[in-house]
């Protein structure tokens, strides 16, 4: 007998453009997927009164340093500069084991309590072997579907992230790998997350590339975040690397030329944007408006509760606000009326989902 849970007399906002929304309507839950939404069902399942709430799909959260929520709120006027100094330089080389799991742990329940319900935990605070072992068990304890991103150590700015040297170790990444992730079935997934070109030489470039490629794990990676990541060029020397491909997410992505955007689009990668991070700590305009222009589809970010809120109602406010403030801008300076609509307004609505996956919805009150 399948455990039933149903939610009852919601405002359901589906984002399936065949369903449609329902401003009264019930969710079927059996055991871990969605069996039914239709305006009443009847069922013997436990029943959750959703009335007055609006149900919606969990969000996903592309990109998060979970480690560093232990530290919320210690950076909050921070500068792209001042994060490195600060938190990489700072406080990443005192970081502990069990400062990492109880970050994660914590970071993880806050997600789950903003309605993130999906997690890629981007962790370069792998200082020693026991470090990601504490938080793949901050994870699990929390319950939240997640990728892990296994990334480099940070306890030094200038041998982590100054044309580094060094490699992510490939000896660990494997341990972890076959240690927790031997099935891709559950709910934790895993990752590279690697530092690219311009931090890093070539050759360690390559060589943590081709290590997720023997792993058969995914790549994400920070790109053209300010003007200094963007002159180092990095998705053209990824193309000269021939390590462009459709396993591998771009993060921020500001100060991308055109012919970058076109080899992001042809090489099939995903994009992850942060729009809080990108305005306040000074990364560039947040380029979803770009992405879309482009044939990409971005996904959003919280980046680092450091400095900003950690829940994506402020992401999606973020990325249209700026970017209605960088189109107004233009026309400011042109001396005419701003014409059109943001092709934000276009991009919210998904297309249908071939899954239906709990969880992944969660209830909040309607306003």
């Amino acid at each position: 007998m399948p455990n039933r849970i149903l939610l009852r007399g919601g405002h359901i906002i589906t984002m399936d453009p065949l369903l449609g929304d329902l401003p009264q309507g019930d969710v079927l839950i059996e055991d871990d997927k969605i069996a039914a939404i239709e305006p009443r069902i009847e069922a013997d399942a436990e029943v959750v009164d959703a009335a007055g709430r609006i149900v919606i799909p969990g969000f996903v959260d592309t990109h998060r340093h979970t480690w560093e929520t232990a530290i919320r709120g210690v950076a909050p006027n921070a500068t792209l500069d001042d994060y490195f100094v600060d938190i990489l330089d700072t406080f990443a080389p005192v970081y502990t084991p069990e400062d990492v799991y109880a970050s994660n742990l914590a970071g993880a329940l806050e997600c789950l309590n903003a309605g993130i319900t999906t997690l890629v935990d981007w962790s370069h605070i792998n200082n020693t072997p026991d470090h990601p072992d504490a938080g793949i068990r901050g994870l699990q304890e929390a319950g939240i579907r997640a990728q892990y991103a296994y990334g480099s150590a940070n306890t030094s700015l200038a041998d982590y992230w100054f044309e580094s040297r060094i490699v992510i170790p490939q000896d660990d990444v494997r341990r972890i790998r076959d240690t927790y992730f031997s099935s891709s079935g559950g709910l934790l997934t895993m990752g590279l997350a690697t530092r690219g070109p311009g931090f890093c030489v070539g050759d360690v470039v390559r060589a943590e590339w081709e290590m997720a490629r023997d792993l058969g794990i995914p790549i994400t990676v920070h790109v053209a975040m300010g003007r200094l990541a963007g002159r180092f060029g990095m998705i053209k020397q990824l193309d000269e690397l021939a390590l462009l491909g459709p396993d591998t997410t771009y993060i921020h992505c500001c100060y991308f030329s055109e012919e970058e955007w076109g080899l992001v689009a042809r090489t099939g990668g995903t994009i992850s944007v942060a729009p809080q991070v990108e305005v306040q700590m000074g990364h560039g305009w947040p380029p979803v408006a770009k992405s879309i222009e482009h044939g990409l589809r971005p996904s959003l970010s919280v980046d680092v509760v450091t400095t900003v809120p950690g829940d994506m109602f402020t992401q999606i406010r973020s990325a249209f606000g700026t970017d209605r403030a960088r189109r107004n801008a233009i026309y400011w300076e042109k001396n005419e009326p701003a014409e059109g609509t943001s092709p934000l307004g276009r991009c919210w609505r998904s297309p249908r989902s071939t899954a239906r996956t709990w969880p992944g919805w969660r209830t909040v009150p309607a306003r």
